[in-house]
């Protein structure tokens, strides 16, 4: 549907809109083995905490693929921007005031995460704040709309190991619980990885447990919320 006061989509030139014609739109069958399915993990950098909002300036993604990180791809993209964010900002996500100015055209990036991604799930850690950074931003630029399910390694933790939950809150709090080495944060490629890196120890928990597909996956985080919910 087009809303009646949208932002008019920004014309794109004739290879990007051929880029975006062939975007993969199928669906990944989640009822394949957890072992096998390939998995999209993604961080992003933004210039605030306002998913709807605030500027997405870069994004940093690797594959999962056959029960281990593909170390031979992986995705990072900075967003060109109009204007820099703030220096307190700055002080934040890292990303310099030239690098912002330097990145790609928007609609570039987007379409090198959407080709990157393809059909696999997506895995973020707190995934509703990318999911919504990332969807935005690909309506905004692409005027497309992903129907890839996302799945939270922030909810997903807790569930599978609940004696932890309590002590362990971020992102390295679960890394130190697992003992798992991460030489980089905080840049959107580093935290994609070290969210993989999670996430490997997830699914073998998860099949350990006999959760054999990521639809059984899913089963169970709907089942949390509706608890939550009651």
């Amino acid at each position: 549907m087009i809303w009646p006061f949208a932002k008019p989509l920004p014309p794109l030139d004739a290879e990007s809109s051929a880029r975006r014609d062939a975007l993969i739109r199928d669906k990944t069958d989640l009822k394949q083995p957890l072992a096998t399915l390939r998995w999209c993990v993604v961080d992003t950098e933004t210039g605030g905490l306002d998913a709807e909002r605030d500027p997405l300036l870069s994004i940093g993604a690797v594959a999962i693929e056959h029960g281990r990180i593909a170390l031979e791809t992986s995705l990072e993209v900075g967003l060109t921007q109009a204007h820099s964010t703030a220096e307190s900002n700055i002080l934040i996500h890292g990303i310099s005031d030239s690098e912002q100015r330097a990145g790609d055209p928007p609609h570039r990036a987007l379409l090198d995460w959407l080709e990157f991604a393809g059909a696999a799930p997506r895995v973020a850690f707190h995934a509703a704040f990318d999911q919504a950074v990332l969807q935005r931003a690909e309506r905004e630029h692409l005027g497309v709309s992903t129907a890839a399910p996302w799945f939270d390694a922030a909810v997903v933790a807790p569930l599978l190991f609940p004696d932890a939950a309590p002590h362990c809150r971020q992102l390295d709090d679960w890394l130190a619980h697992f003992g798992i080495a991460v030489f980089a944060r905080h840049g959107a490629l580093a935290d994609a990885y070290a969210t993989a890196e999670l996430w490997l120890v997830l699914l073998d928990t998860a099949q350990r447990n006999h959760i054999t597909t990521a639809h059984q996956l899913r089963g169970l985080l709907r089942a949390r919320r509706w608890l939550s919910a009651n």
